[in-house]
């Protein structure tokens, strides 16, 4: 299965989830609405709901199907009160039904197979409806294959999927019909169709798993042949060196490109060419020498302190050494006690001495000069062979390295939210350069000062702290606006308070600059202070901060043009047709939730007549301040727009006739304030006219804003600076049941208005 389809199932599973979630809050409402069925009582309507939250949770942490099934029976028990149950499910080809769950006086028959027109269950899959068999013992349709005397009452409802049914659930009583049965079915039945969904997911995961389990025993069985072919590889190879003389050494030596092939070449080649009986290859690690390969020790010493022994003699000299008789060198390290002579050779990565090759003879045998100026040449070649090997390392390292970077800014550029690019940016950065925590943190230049907004693996949340230019890390980096690596942190005098808590740690730190702007700043930090940041971790994070910078860029001018997309440019709020698709919404959440629903229009009276007497720039400035007026007095739930030339149009949700009048008395209220402006004291009114949806029986939005407008004329027709309303309940005289006549301020009136009549019936 390739990664394509392994994403496809990955986001089926979570499409399945999401829907889950949706039944669930469904539910929710219903309980909270207080729309139960007939045959449900309030009193088991919380239990009910309380099972149902468990269940989902119990869906969402396990995906195993017998912990699924056994979760949603022990849940349905209790549900119904019963102490008995099951839960049948069809086979693939839908012929038989088999028993995968059972407790109580079930669990006997747990794993029996039946046909699917069989019993209970066969009947409730070939009607699709819930059934009750108030004394199965004696029910003439029982399985007589499986032990039924312990059963008195049997509920079934279908487990169904859509439109299939992939199992039963069923409860059972030693009494005879229970009391509530209508009640037990209803709840027995939603349960159900929830736990159908749980059954369905865990059959896809255990399926998603069983594939990618194949997937992986495939890729262990190419890498094992991989690993054959290499083994393979090495044996023929060494095979053939030792039919070569030492020129044939030497190339196979300048063949090698792998640092540990090239050791292993080398100390191999030397053994089976000139006939030593004791080879090994030390390199310098910090304080210690570690063994890179040898050839004939029966004693193998993997560590070595560095200071101690001939070899390191010969690392600090940078010399060959020659002992022809061990015994007489008091430096001589004896793993064996038949050793005779040793010769020692630096080897070098360009002018450093990284290590040394190492000769014993036994039995006798002794070096001459002749074996050193052998010795001696031939690490002049090995010397070539390392520095290549060392440049090909880090040339495919960085190829690695380009290759991930690649992989990471294509993933980080394609998303454009900014709160999740800038996740992305951090979480990225920490699996590519293998640190331990790491933040970022965006340069503020109102405030002059650094925000971090991300931050992970540190001893808390630093989301939202803010930092001064020249301080700490980051501040030094913004202020310098050069990478900066420090080492043991909290010893630094440069550290800041603010992360005085946290343990110490190595701190890479680079800046987010284009061109000469400051976007912000990236760390990486690594608690193991023995971890060393190098030019190449340096140059890699550098590279990365310059492909992250352009990500945040296309991340703010992604908002900034959805912003200009939808808001009108002149009064700041939002433009016509987005009001028109945010209305939508929220017209279908209060058909569903059974809200009432508010639009009000407001028209400028006489606008013309300021923009003639004091010029457009005036009457732009106009429509500025009453715009952000309009905005103050309302709350955040409720939707502003420019309707069109001097006309706002707003949507209030969960708002009545008397919510109505109080907004427009209110706005009406900071309309009598004059509005300054540079050419005087400018006095404006408006005229409102609202339409409002009580009982949510207008057919849609465009009925609800045409009975607003019209509204609006009425407002004007009757002398304007005023607000006339229509509501889904007023009758044919403008009574509205909501606001008794007397309870209308001035200026204010309700109204009933064609062209839409309610339907009675509805």
């Amino acid at each position: 299965m390739d990664l394509e389809s392994l994403r496809d199932e990955n986001n089926a599973l979570r499409a399945r989830m999401r829907e889950l979630e949706d039944e669930l809050q469904r539910l929710q409402r219903t309980a909270h609405t207080g729309h139960l069925s007939s045959g449900e009582s309030r009193t088991d309507a919380p239990d009910y709901f309380t099972v149902l939250h468990e269940t989902a949770l119990a869906i969402m942490s396990r995906l195993d199907l017998d912990d699924v099934l056994e979760t949603i029976m022990m849940h349905a028990a209790r549900l119904a009160g019963a102490d008995d149950g099951f839960i049948d499910l069809r086979s693939p080809d839908g012929a038989l039904l088999e028993m995968k769950i059972g407790i109580g006086k079930h669990a006997q028959n747990r794993g029996s197979v039946i046909a699917v027109s069989e019993g209970i269950s066969g009947r409730v899959c070939q009607t699709g409806a819930p059934m009750m068999v108030e004394d199965y013992r004696n029910w003439e349709g029982r399985v007589r294959s499986i032990n039924t005397s312990g059963f008195g009452t049997v509920i079934a409802v279908p487990l169904r999927l859509r439109s299939t049914i992939i199992g039963v659930l069923g409860v059972s009583y030693d009494t005879p019909a229970p009391e509530g049965f209508e009640s037990i079915v209803t709840l027995l039945t939603r349960f159900a169709e929830l736990a159908a969904i749980a059954i369905d997911n865990a059959r896809l995961y255990t399926v998603a798993q069983e594939e990618l389990a194949e997937r992986r025993r495939i890729e262990d069985e190419v890498r094992a042949n991989e690993q054959r072919m290499r083994d393979l590889y090495a044996v023929t190879r060494r095979q053939a060196q030792e039919l070569h003389l030492i020129g044939q050494v030497r190339e196979a030596m300048a063949r090698e490109i792998d640092l540990p092939a090239l050791f292993r070449t080398v100390v191999e080649s030397i053994a089976a060419t000139f006939g030593y009986s004791l080879v090994c290859l030390y390199l310098r690690d910090g304080d210690e020498l570690a063994l890179q390969h040898q050839v004939g020790y029966t004693v193998q010493l993997d560590r070595i302190p560095f200071g101690r022994g001939v070899i390191s003699r010969t690392i600090l000299s940078g010399r060959a050494t020659l002992i022809a008789d061990v015994r007489s060198d008091p430096d001589f390290i004896g793993v064996m006690d038949n050793i005779v002579s040793e010769i020692c050779v630096p080897l070098r990565d360009q002018d450093r001495v990284i290590g040394a090759l190492n000769i014993e003879s036994t039995d006798g045998m002794v070096l001459t000069d002749d074996d050193l100026r052998v010795m001696t040449e031939l690490a002049e070649h090995i010397n070539v062979a390392i520095e290549r090997a060392r440049l090909y390392e880090q040339l495919w390292r960085r190829v690695q390295q380009l290759d991930v970077l690649y992989d990471i800014m294509t993933d980080i550029t394609a998303n454009l939210d900014r709160d999740t690019v800038l996740k992305a940016i951090v979480e990225r950065m920490i699996a590519l350069l293998r640190v331990t925590h790491g933040m970022i943190a965006l340069y503020d230049p109102e405030q002059n000062n650094l925000r971090i907004h991300y931050s992970v693996g540190m001893n808390r949340d630093y989301a939202g702290m803010r930092i001064a230019p020249g301080e700490g890390v980051i501040g030094r980096v913004a202020q310098t606006r050069q990478p900066l690596v420090v080492y043991d942190y909290n010893q630094w005098e440069g550290r800041t308070p603010l992360f005085q808590e946290m343990p110490s740690s190595n701190v890479l730190g680079v800046p987010l600059l284009s061109g000469d702007e400051l976007i912000g700043t990236l760390s990486a930090g690594d608690f193991n202070l023995k971890r060393v940041f190098t030019d190449d971790d340096i140059r890699l994070l550098s590279i990365f901060a310059h492909q992250a910078t352009i990500a945040i860029k296309n991340a703010r001018l992604f908002a900034e043009v959805q912003h200009l997309a939808i808001t009108d440019p002149l009064m700041g709020i939002y433009n016509r047709r987005y009001f028109f698709t945010a209305a939508l919404r929220e017209f279908e959440r209060a058909r569903r939730h059974h809200h009432p629903l508010a639009v009000i229009i407001a028209d400028l009276d006489d606008f013309k007549q300021i923009n003639d007497r004091y010029g457009h720039p005036i009457g732009d400035r106009v429509l500025q301040e009453v715009s952000g007026m309009f905005r103050r007095e309302l709350r955040s739930i409720d939707l502003l727009a420019r309707y069109g030339g001097e006309e706002i149009i707003m949507l209030l949700p969960e708002t009545e006739c008397s919510g109505v009048v109080r907004v427009v008395e209110r706005l009406r209220s900071r309309l009598m304030s004059a509005i300054p402006t540079e050419r005087g004291d400018v006095h404006i009114t408006a005229s409102f006219g609202a339409a409002v949806n009580q009982r949510i029986r207008t057919p849609d939005v465009e009925t609800l804003i045409t009975c607003a407008d019209q509204a609006l004329l009425y407002a004007k027709q009757q002398g304007k600076d005023r607000l006339v309303i229509w509501c889904d309940m007023c009758d044919a005289a403008g009574h509205c049941p909501h606001i008794a006549p007397h309870m209308l301020p001035p200026r204010v009136s309700t109204i009933f208005l064609p062209p839409w009549k309610p339907d009675e019936s509805a």
